[in-house]
């Protein structure tokens, strides 16, 4: 019974859907209430953790970029105008003191803005080797004693280097002065760079509270900052900033995980900013997250409970939604295995089984037309063999006659006869030959060379033939008698005409798209009217298969490298007439030249006329 089930669920997509269904569902609310709220509990513990650190790390990148802002801010001190304000001191007369300082802390104001500096600046002292200070603002009740302190004798002896220290209770001269006394505090030693002389330190006090606009601009709360003293830099309770956090020393030397804080349970995560030894801390209480895993499992029991029942009843409509088209599929490849390559299919989806529906409507309908094209081409290529025969009779009979001919003419001392016998018994072998049909572009250059040198001595020389191929383009596979019917052409329709005679230039030439090959003729050229005729001509299917025209090099040309290759003509009335060869590159061409004409060597020389 089990047995006939499974193979009864095995054979059919639509009972696998409906069981997956049963399954996917069913198992987890069997398992839900039993280990979901533990789960979620750890859950809840490892998403803290990671959001906490990523929290430390973002609170240590922002704040390692505020204290770069306040290091970039005090280089103000090293500008040639603060130097030479320091340098030159403060003068006795009250009057010129006062506009010394206003001069020194202007210089200050412009390098904020130009420096486009975010912090916000409390107050800046600038303390003198005397210990006597120049303070921005007038914030304080009474002037620092910066030069007595501990910190700052050792921020002088670090000779430039950035202290941070703080945070400090300064006593305002009035309450509006500050939302909260807690200042910390940026020293360094002012270093002469004009002088010799000592120019004293800089303190530069930022209120505790700006922390506060950073820590609203991420977002973080219950977040707490120590010093290096693990006294409270930041708190969202602002009555700690300043104390001492009880158990600071523990949490230092604990990895971030629970621990008892104040007699409740916390998740504690700790970061610390290097560059001033302070110490981020969160604590999240147990409480809190276990409110949110309780709430979360019994969310997640109702909502499993509801989408079994929806399941339920959607899952036959889905089911059969699913597997109708692919039965239909299905039907459909039956056909084609029957033969039928016809069969096409509507494609009303968008989705996984839509596309496999328009895979299977393009497959069959490129079966169809390569059956097609394979059938045409078969019949195509039986007719021109058949015409091929035709034309073959005998043609051991001609060379041998044409032989005869050649060497009568060599003991009756008429050597131009000889040499036109030789040169068309050996463009005749070459034609009819039965040998390969894709030859190296040396073997057809060598069939023009003899065209050309027969056309040579029937009209005395006045044609000449040019050549520029690169030595490694002569073993490019190229078509048979692709270049020769073109050179007739030229000659033909182009130097015949032309009282003066004329050349014909062949040129070979590589580019990035490929081989390109060159027959220009300096003829007459082509009339617009008719240039367009003979193009129009080259997109039409040849006729007839014993036609060598420009047509039936066009067709041959495609056939062999594709419809993206192929011949063009250009034509200009009374300039001449240019046929231009576009073909592959020779990497993926030139290998396919071995072999030839075996009646025929690659070696026949240019004509004694012709311009190489």
């Amino acid at each position: 019974m089990i047995a006939k089930l499974v193979h009864s669920v095995r054979s059919s997509i639509h009972k696998k859907l409906l069981a997956s269904y049963f399954v996917v569902i069913a198992l987890p609310l069997l398992l839900i209430g039993s280990i979901l709220f533990f789960s979620m509990l750890n859950v809840t513990e490892r998403q803290t953790l990671d959001q906490r650190a990523v929290e430390m790390k973002l609170v240590s990148q922002q704040l390692q970029a505020y204290t770069d802002q306040l290091e970039l801010y005090s280089r103000v001190i090293y500008t040639s105008e603060v130097q030479q304000l320091l340098n030159a001191g403060p003068p006795s007369d009250p009057i010129a003191r006062t506009r010394w300082k206003s001069a020194l802390f202007q210089q200050f104001e412009v390098w904020y803005g130009y420096m486009n500096i975010k912090a916000s600046i409390q107050n800046v002292t600038i303390v003198r080797p005397d210990g006597t200070t120049v303070v921005k603002e007038p914030l304080y009740a009474a002037n620092p004693a910066f030069a007595d302190e501990s910190w700052y004798r050792e921020a002088i002896r670090r000779n430039g280097e950035v202290v941070i220290v703080g945070p400090f209770v300064r006593s305002f001269a009035t309450v509006q002065s500050a939302r909260t006394p807690n200042t910390f505090s940026l020293i360094r030693k002012i270093n002469n760079s004009i002088g010799s002389v000592e120019l004293g330190g800089i303190v530069i006090d930022i209120n505790v509270m700006d922390f506060a606009r950073l820590m609203d601009s991420l977002n973080l709360r219950n977040v707490t900052i120590i010093n290096a003293d693990n006294r409270v830099v930041y708190s969202d309770r602002t009555g700690e900033i300043g104390q001492e956090l009880p158990g600071a020393a523990d949490i230092r030397s604990r990895q971030p995980g629970w621990g008892d804080f104040d007699g409740e349970r916390m998740f504690v995560n700790t970061a610390e900013l290097p560059a001033t030894g302070w110490l981020f801390i969160s604590l999240d209480p147990l409480s809190s997250l276990a409110a949110n895993s309780v709430a979360f499992r019994n969310i997640t029991v109702g909502v499993g409970l509801l989408a079994m029942l929806l399941a339920l009843l959607l899952s036959t409509f889905i089911a059969g939604r699913i597997t109708k088209p692919l039965r239909t599929l299905q039907q459909r490849m039956r056909q084609v295995q029957l033969g039928r390559f016809d069969s096409q299919l509507d494609v009303t989806r968008t989705d996984e089984v839509g596309r496999l529906t328009q895979s299977f409507n393009q497959m069959t309908e490129r079966i169809e037309t390569l059956v097609n094209d394979v059938y045409k081409s078969e019949i195509t290529r039986k007719d021109a063999q058949l015409k091929a025969l035709h034309s073959q009779i005998n043609p051991h009979f001609l060379y041998n006659t044409l032989d005869s001919m050649n060497a009568l003419a060599m003991l009756e001392n008429v050597p131009l006869l000889a040499r036109m016998s030789k040169m068309l018994a050996d463009m005749f072998r070459y034609s009819i030959s039965q040998g390969e049909q894709i030859v190296p572009l040396r073997e057809e250059l060598n069939q023009v060379k003899r065209y050309f040198e027969i056309q040579q001595i029937r009209y005395d020389h006045k044609f000449k033939l040019m050549l520029s191929i690169p030595d490694r383009l002569l073993d490019y596979a190229i078509p048979k008698l692709s270049l020769q019917p073109v050179v007739e052409n030229a000659v033909y329709h182009g130097l015949e005409l032309s009282p003066e005679g004329g050349f014909v230039a062949i040129t070979v030439y590589e580019t990035a798209e490929g081989v390109v090959i060159e027959v220009f003729d300096n003829g007459g050229g082509i009339k617009d009217e008719e240039l367009a005729r003979i193009r129009e001509r080259m997109r039409e299917p040849v006729g007839s298969a014993d036609h060598l025209g420009l047509a039936n090099v066009q067709e041959r040309m495609q056939l062999h490298y594709g419809a993206a290759y192929g011949i063009d003509i250009e034509s200009v009335c009374g300039k001449g007439t240019s046929i231009v060869f576009r073909l592959p590159p020779m990497a993926a061409n030139g290998s396919e030249a071995a072999g030839g004409n075996d009646d025929e060597g690659s070696g026949v020389p240019a004509p004694p006329a012709t311009d190489e």
